[in-house]
């Protein structure tokens, strides 16, 4: 699995502040349309069960534009170093198919002919052009170049699409989300029998995306010769009031964010009909997918991590532990996120004061550790503090910014010696089911 890598600030986290260094002052950013924060390079990531996944590589190139999400990758040669693809109409999100005859495509729908629709998102052009056998660029002809949908096309048919998925099983399917950031909105597909169209409206397959924005399509093999297709989404675990919106006929809980390092990655499959068309999703909770290689019996289900983003100047987050903890080395993963001030608008890049730990030992002594939010990525990433050895007994994680939240990771609770919550004026709040994720003590 190939995925787009949003815990890096590239080129536009310049340096930070952290009281008593010597540092700059910190640069003011103005509320604005940053684009995608924290994006830069290509994570890789390799499974045996699709449930466990181990990180296989990172790459992080000079690039403005990477959004990837399928076991594909083009690839000049062993060993080539990657680049930018070349041709027409590759700006935005797009995806690569491998037709019937081995033939590459590419599907995208790039940010040029733009119409603004009446719910406040985007009309753009949906193009498919064909790979050259090298795989760096596009083929470039009339005849390997078609224009699926413009966006008066789809502007008239009241859609905005985007979120491009991809895949050829026995028909080419492009599949399309709802443009947001990847909130539970709508799916909708195109088919045909050609790579080159024309395309048939398959419509709608789901209303709310099975919660999140729609990331494409695997096509799996399976133990006897056959295929499965496993359609991905991106979507959050937000509460039922996060925020609301109405197209004029029904109201939507809106599970979008502009910061898109938050989602989760979840897969179920596609089912199809006897006309070729696709069942509409059902968003089951649980997959069965065959089993394959050596592989004997169903991997454990993984814990459920759930982020936690509520370290802010006026709420702290703690950690106690009754039975202190010791060891030469405290590491936990921490993210920063500034607010949503519109559709496509932040309150900056990054936050505009730095995270603190403070550390409780069991003889009574206190240590504090801080992070300039230009280290403190968009993504969950590990944080690591010298303990020597001393035992911990409480983790305090503070701010004085005033332009969002640093967050950590949480799980389900396991240590009963151990609680965890937030405190507002001195008032402690325990989670009683959740408990701080350490990843080395």
């Amino acid at each position: 699995m190939y995925s787009a890598t949003w815990g890096c600030g590239g080129n536009i986290f310049v340096y930070g502040y952290v009281p008593g260094d010597n540092y700059p002052d910190m640069p003011v950013y103005p509320p604005g349309d940053y684009g995608a924060d924290g994006n830069c390079g290509i994570k890789t990531y390799s499974s045996k069960d699709l449930t466990n996944w181990e990180l296989v590589d990172f790459y992080q190139p000079d690039m403005g534009v990477a959004n990837v999400m399928k076991p594909l990758v083009p690839q000049a040669a062993p060993g080539a170093t990657p680049g930018e693809l070349r041709g027409d109409h590759l700006s935005h999100d797009f995806d690569v198919l491998v037709g019937s005859d081995n033939t590459h495509y590419i599907v995208s729908d790039p940010f040029l002919g733009t119409i603004p629709s009446a719910d406040g998102g985007l009309t753009w052009d949906i193009w498919v052009q064909q790979l050259a056998p090298d795989l760096i660029s596009t083929v470039n002809t009339s005849e390997t170049t078609t224009l699926v949908r413009s966006a008066k096309q789809l502007f008239d048919q009241n859609l905005t699409l985007e979120a491009t998925g991809a895949f050829y099983d026995g028909y080419y399917y492009l599949m399309f989300g709802q443009t947001c950031q990847n909130c539970a909105g709508y799916i909708y597909y195109f088919y045909s029998e050609s790579p080159m169209g024309p395309y048939k409206d398959g419509g709608y397959v789901s209303r709310d995306g099975c919660g999140g924005q729609n990331k494409g399509a695997n096509v799996l093999p399976t133990p006897d010769g056959g295929s499965i297709v496993l359609a991905g989404n991106l979507g959050y675990r937000t509460g039922p009031d996060n925020s609301v919106w109405s197209d004029g006929t029904q109201s939507y809980v809106w599970h979008g964010d502009n910061h898109q390092a938050a989602s989760s990655t979840y897969f179920f499959p596609i089912e199809f009909n006897h006309d070729h068309t696709l069942k509409s999703y059902t968003c089951p909770s649980k997959v069965q997918v065959p089993l394959m290689g050596d592989l004997k019996k169903s991997p454990d289900a993984p814990l459920p991590y759930q982020l936690d983003c509520r370290v802010r100047n006026w709420k702290s987050i703690d950690a106690t532990y009754s039975q202190p903890k010791s060891g030469a080395t405290l590491e936990f993963p921490v993210f920063q996120r500034t607010d949503n001030l519109g559709p496509t608008t932040n309150a900056g890049p990054m936050l505009n004061g730095p995270l603190t730990v403070t550390l409780a030992y069991a003889n009574g002594a206190t240590e504090s550790f801080s992070w300039a939010a230009s280290n403190i990525s968009w993504a969950p990433a590990k944080i690591s503090m010298n303990t020597s050895g001393k035992r911990v007994s409480k983790i305090t994680l503070e701010t004085n910014a005033t332009n969002d939240c640093y967050g950590t990771v949480v799980q389900p609770k396991q240590d009963s010696r151990s609680s965890y919550g937030s405190t507002v004026l001195g008032k402690f709040v325990k989670q009683r089911k959740a408990e701080l994720y350490v990843y080395k003590w």
